[in-house]
């Protein structure tokens, strides 16, 4: 099989099973920009295709901070982000931080670390702090010496802040959360506030786990190792529930990053308009896909973004018979 990529981007393919247990090539196209004020472009250095989640540490005890492209099309386009708040100005406690792309928009406060709730409204200064999901409100509680009390935050089981209905934690020792939703502020102990976040969400939490489908007797008998009857696509989807669109994006859309750079306020377009085609040869027939842009991925340490474009071709069996893969910007 060969692989024709003449594109700027990089290109990968695996090959999966589909709901009725085709072989169905995926072909990944991945790009990376760079940004500055006011622009955007294609970066020199073009990053490859990310083949499993990257975990912060612990996949039971942090976040992803990088998501996995080898999955199936994802129903629409997703933006996921890694950074951080950066302080406008020496001794700052409190700030807002934001993402806008097109019509899709996520804002936070972020505060300094504060110890137990006397702290609440006396946040400590700092200069930077990660948009991780372990400094949002979340986490898991196993104070109790009888484990049928332990809980855990099912939205963001990593965070900081959460107390169990009956916890042993001291409210006035326990470590509150950095990053909040703007109009759903913590104020007591034992409130269970939406946690609000920019990175991945990880498959097994819970805005992901509703939709992975029902995994009992009649599937293990009936469908197994398929995925079960009534799997929702939605559960491929990594990017928080704001960050998610209805359908997908351009890749032309203006972008505004608020206090996560030494600016304050970044704004720029996606450069992401010149999508390829991918044509698959296959003996004396061939098809042609136009992939889907389903996920945006900034990294504002780092002044990039990645855009992944996807296509599923039902191969028919046929994968010992694909002469090439060719990506095309046409």
């Amino acid at each position: 099989m060969e692989v024709i990529n003449p594109t700027p981007y990089v290109m990968d393919r695996g090959v999966i099973f589909d709901r009725k247990g085709n072989e169905t090539l995926v072909v990944m196209i991945k790009g990376t920009f760079s940004f500055s004020q006011g622009q955007s472009q294609l970066a020199e250095e073009q990053l490859p295709i990310n083949w499993e989640d990257q975990y912060a540490g612990d996949p039971t005890t942090s976040g992803i901070y990088l998501p996995t492209d080898m999955l199936p099309t994802r129903p629409s386009t997703g933006i996921t982000l890694k950074g951080h708040a950066i302080a406008p100005q020496p001794n700052t406690r409190r700030m807002e931080v934001g993402i806008r792309v097109g019509n899709l928009q996520q804002l936070a406060v972020v505060m300094g670390d504060r110890i137990g709730y006397g702290a609440i409204d006396s946040p400590a200064t700092f200069d930077r702090i990660a948009l991780c999901w372990e400094n949002a409100f979340g986490g898991c509680d196993t104070s109790h010496d009888n484990a049928k009390h332990h809980e855990a935050l099912p939205s963001n089981p990593v965070g900081k802040g959460f107390m169990a209905k009956t916890s042993k934690l001291s409210a006035s020792n326990i470590a509150l959360p950095n990053i909040e939703h703007p109009s759903r502020l913590l104020r007591n102990a034992g409130e269970r506030p939406t946690a609000v976040g920019f990175a991945p969400v990880a498959p097994v939490w819970e805005q992901r786990r509703q939709y992975a489908g029902t995994y009992d007797e009649n599937w293990e008998t009936q469908r197994a190792p398929l995925l079960p009857d009534d799997f929702d696509d939605r559960f491929l989807q990594c990017a928080p529930p704001e960050l998610t669109a209805q359908g997908y994006l351009e890749g032309t859309e203006e972008c505004v990053l608020l206090g996560m750079s030494e600016e304050g306020r970044l704004a720029f377009p996606l450069a992401a308009d010149r999508a390829p085609t991918i044509g698959v040869r296959m003996g004396t027939t061939g098809t042609r896909s136009k992939p889907k842009l389903e996920a945006i991925h900034f990294d504002t340490d780092e002044r990039t973004y990645t855009v992944l474009w996807k296509s599923m071709i039902n191969v028919q069996g046929k994968v010992e018979q694909i002469q090439n893969i060719e990506a095309r910007i046409l």
